[in-house]
């Protein structure tokens, strides 16, 4: 997918590689990245599927992206991703990848439709005293000096935030705020993280600063994303004939290291069998 002025480029198809008819693809783990890329091998590189192999350790696909039920564990679901309008390399895949559920639509038809019947709002921000409202009342209670310590952090260059934590940039007039209850508890962010990773999420999600009150930025699937993701992508690259090995465990990748081509020889993989 190119990125241009307007959808000339994005809805194209490309053209069919020179060879990919010979090459073959080793693909290690089956979360959302993993299985993204097998996707687009077979819908954009148009290699064949059977030449496409996926190892997992597990028995099962979706790395974090978990939602199962463990014979004597339990139910399993780690959390998922927080979507917005702007993934937009997982909404150019979706588009293509067919519902499991309803004939003729797509992934992403399913997940447009509900966000538009159903839309993400959070009526309680935050509660106190066991559950009444905490009267945050969708306010940021950001003074103009809190407001002038996220900016700077905003623009300071990189190297100069190397090792450094957020309270060397915040003062209690942004930690002491609303702005920075909702976008800890949003974010999973602590005073003490990384102020880099501060100032790049700041850059990732400034369009999010308006839907950080009540969640209205974010977009939501029907079920855990296990079952409304991670299954529809491997029921389509199943369909391609990609080639699944569960219970495969990557242990070693040897490399031919050139000064500037490093290309995988050899991969070494263990079997749950052990062998």
């Amino acid at each position: 997918m190119y990125y241009s002025s307007g959808n000339y480029e994005a809805f194209a198809r490309p053209m069919k590689p020179e060879g990919v008819d010979h090459k073959f693809a080793y693909i290690v783990g089956t979360g959302l990245a993993a299985l993204t890329a097998a996707c687009y091998l077979v819908r954009d590189g148009q290699m064949p599927g059977k030449h496409i192999h996926v190892f997992e350790k597990d028995p099962i696909p979706g790395g974090a992206c978990d939602g199962w039920e463990y014979p004597g564990l339990g139910y399993v679901m780690r959390g998922g991703r927080e979507m917005d309008n702007h993934f937009e390399v997982m909404w150019d895949l979706f588009r293509s990848i067919p519902s499991i559920e309803t004939e003729g639509v797509s992934v992403l038809d399913e997940y447009y439709w509900l966000n538009k019947r159903d839309p993400n709002y959070s009526l309680m921000r935050a509660t106190q005293n066991r559950g009444q409202d905490a009267h945050t009342d969708g306010k940021f209670a950001l003074s103009d000096a809190g407001a002038l310590e996220i900016l700077r952090l905003f623009f300071t260059p990189d190297e100069a935030l190397y090792d450094r934590p957020i309270t060397d940039f915040f003062s209690d007039e942004v930690l002491d705020s609303n702005f920075w209850l909702y976008w800890r508890t949003m974010f999973a962010f602590e005073n003490w993280h990384s102020a880099l990773e501060m100032k790049r999420y700041l850059r990732r999600f400034i369009h999010h600063i308006g839907g950080l009150p009540d969640f209205s930025a974010l977009r939501f699937t029907r079920y855990n994303q296990y079952e409304s993701m991670i299954l529809p992508m491997v029921k389509y690259l199943e369909d391609a004939g990609v080639q699944f090995h569960y219970d495969t465990k990557v242990v070693q990748v040897d490399f031919d290291i050139q000064a500037e081509k490093k290309t995988a020889r050899r991969i070494t993989v263990l079997f749950e069998s052990g062998e």
